[in-house]
């Protein structure tokens, strides 16, 4: 009658550790379908605020100031070519004291004109392809040299190459 006693009970604690088993791998997969559901309500609340914001292109009015004219020689062999011209620089006009930098800087700004134009050829500079690389590449040489603000703009009124 023990071994009865013993085997009933041996009997009774499998059931009972295969039922925690099956309690255990319950919870575990809801505990995964709660993780899995607040991970998607965060990510989606997420790139519903991030495409709701617009973004506004923001404005920048200009204000240009004449540089007066120049003369520099180009960068082509036997240097009898020239560049004549006047350039206007632009900047940001909310920003007094850039404007109060570039004044008071003219010839540092001058400078980088110059030493950029004498680098160049002259066929380099006629070219109409060119144009935008050599706005870029002379509002980089200026703005390298300016601590309170940058140009954003540069324009030629007038230019002849010979």
């Amino acid at each position: 009658m023990a071994k009865k006693e013993k085997k009933e009970k041996n009997e009774n604690e499998e059931v009972v550790q295969k039922s925690n088993k099956g309690i255990m791998i319950v919870l575990f997969i809801l505990g995964l379908l709660v993780l899995g559901a607040a991970t998607f309500g965060g990510a989606y609340l997420f790139m519903k605020n991030k495409s709701t914001v617009e973004a506004q292109e923001v404005v920048v009015e200009n204000e240009y100031m004449d540089l007066t004219e120049f003369t520099v020689n180009l960068g082509d062999e036997g240097g009898k070519r020239y560049f004549k011209g006047e350039i206007a620089i632009g900047y940001d006009k909310t920003k007094s004291k850039l404007k109060e930098e570039l004044t008071a800087n003219q010839v540092v700004v001058r400078d980088d004109i110059i030493f950029y134009l004498k680098s160049q050829k002259a066929d380099y500079i006629n070219n109409v392809a060119n144009r935008e690389a050599i706005k870029k590449s002379l509002i980089d040489a200026i703005n390298k040299d300016l601590t309170k603000g940058k140009i954003s703009d540069i324009r030629f009124k007038s230019m002849i190459i010979q």
